[in-house]
């Protein structure tokens, strides 16, 4: 989890933020409220502790402006003694609880836990209501498909009917022969890219494949690869892959298929992110991270296969970045002179995100750093390396 520490005194927070990344967390040190506003709208944060006598802006004010811009977001207050009255007072405005300075580590990693739970049932809540929208999706999806597949095979074979009359010797008298070879043979591509669409439909709601199974990543990327390494190479984009050793000993469990078809999605939108080339990065790392305690004193220890897809594009526009997995969300142009750039959903990455979903794994998407888009694919992983 990441846990943003507010205070003034660098003394105090810059030495518990590193006790608190010993256990596993991303942490952030803000030494006021502007700094504090700057970081929070840069990333994303589980946690955040505020101390109340901040100068300038005081922590009960910036309070408020988080409760207005994160609703979700979980804030805790630090407090002297003197400060009591205000700790009370943000206690009315939203804040989660108050720690009274000196606080104690095990303190803080109780609000940690506490914090990261109250995410966990939020991510659940979100994913049951997002499976049970898909669900009702992909049944949709039955019925259209099954209506529109019936006319698209009889429009392929009549492309193909048409397209052995034209091979025959006594249509070459015919005007205008090359076009209507032409013409017949996009009939027919463009029928098999609908069935592909109404494919893809389908995959809404519905998983690939229910065998389960320990999953080497690494090599299921580099299929992936190579299925988009005609790709890869018409556009001048080059890939960078760093997987460290114990991403390749660790083994998630899930389908193969399913898996391949995730990543596969993630490098084709990342392609379409960088139509006149770039440079496209796969990373993996293991997450290791501690509950209250120290794990050798039977704190719980949770993991995560975390795998990044990060593309040089000119990142996802801030508007655009909440619908990204909505299926046939578009942020291409429709016409005029700057033509169809930019990045096109369709359904690969509704797809990608159901079948996630599916598994129990995470797929969420920011803007990297450095721009472009970065789109991680959380697996969870039990404490002998193989997922839960």
């Amino acid at each position: 989890m990441r846990v943003l520490l507010v205070d003034d005194e660098a003394a105090f927070a810059r030495p518990l933020a590193e006790r608190l990344e010993l256990r596993g967390m991303e942490t952030g040190v803000a030494l006021d409220a502007e700094a504090a506003l700057v970081m929070l709208a840069e990333g994303e944060w589980d946690l955040v502790f505020l101390d109340v006598g901040l100068p300038g802006m005081d922590g009960v004010t910036l309070l408020k402006i988080l409760r207005e811009r994160y609703p979700d977001l979980d804030v805790v207050m630090l407090s002297g003694a003197a400060d009591m009255g205000r700790a009370v007072q943000a206690m009315r405005r939203g804040a989660r609880n108050w720690l009274s300075k000196p606080v104690s580590v095990d303190g803080v990693l109780a609000e940690c836990a506490k914090a990261r739970d109250r995410a966990q049932a939020r991510r659940q809540a979100a994913r049951l209501a997002e499976a049970a929208r898909l669900r009702s999706l992909g049944r949709v999806a039955e019925g259209v498909a099954h209506e529109v597949n019936n006319p698209l095979n009889i429009m392929v074979q009549a492309a193909g009917l048409i397209k052995d009359s034209l091979d025959d010797p006594e249509a070459a008298v015919l005007p205008d022969l090359e076009e209507l070879r032409t013409a017949v043979d996009t009939i027919r591509a463009q029928s098999l890219r609908v069935r592909e669409i109404t494919r893809k439909l389908l995959m809404v709601g519905h998983g690939l494949d229910g065998r389960v199974q320990p999953l080497d990543v690494p090599e299921i990327l580099a299929r992936v690869l190579e299925l988009t390494r005609s790709r890869l190479d018409g556009a001048g984009v080059r890939c960078e892959l760093d997987f460290p050793p114990e991403t390749r000993a660790a083994r998630p469990l899930g389908s193969a298929l399913e898996l391949q078809q995730i990543c596969l999605h993630l490098v084709e939108n990342a392609l379409d992110a960088m139509p006149e080339g770039g440079l496209l990065r796969i990373a993996a790392r293991v997450r290791r991270e501690e509950g209250a305690g120290d794990a050798a004193q039977g704190g719980e220890e949770r993991g995560w296969y975390e795998l990044r897809v990060a593309d040089s594009g000119h990142g996802i526009a801030p508007d655009v970045l909440p619908h990204i997995f909505e299926p046939f969300f578009s942020t291409r142009e429709s016409c005029g002179s700057k033509g169809l750039s930019g990045r096109y959903a369709g359904l690969g990455l509704t797809v990608a995100r159901s079948l996630a979903h599916g598994r129990g794994y995470e797929l969420t998407a920011v803007n990297g750093a450095d721009g472009g888009a970065v789109f991680t694919l959380l697996l969870p992983l039990g404490t002998d390396g193989i997922s839960i």
